[in-house]
């Protein structure tokens, strides 16, 4: 299943965050964006428990205001 994860972060923590995010393996792309949202992620995870647990990592990093997750089933 693929993901996408929409992200509102505290501003001084974007380019900070793009970083940490890379670093997860389960996310394939992640990129600030200007609008709505601050950052947007591709994810590739193969279940809901994976679902669960990539948005538990993603949420308890510094500077995560927001998710809002769109997935393709």
């Amino acid at each position: 299943m693929q993901l996408l994860l929409l992200i509102n972060a505290d501003k001084t923590s974007v380019l900070d965050l793009v970083n940490a995010l890379e670093k997860i393996p389960k996310i394939l792309e992640v990129f600030p964006t200007f609008g709505r949202f601050d950052i947007a992620a591709f994810c590739e995870v193969n279940n809901m428990d994976e679902v669960r647990q990539l948005l538990k990592e993603v949420s308890m990093l510094n500077g995560i205001i927001k998710i809002e997750v769109l997935l393709e089933i």
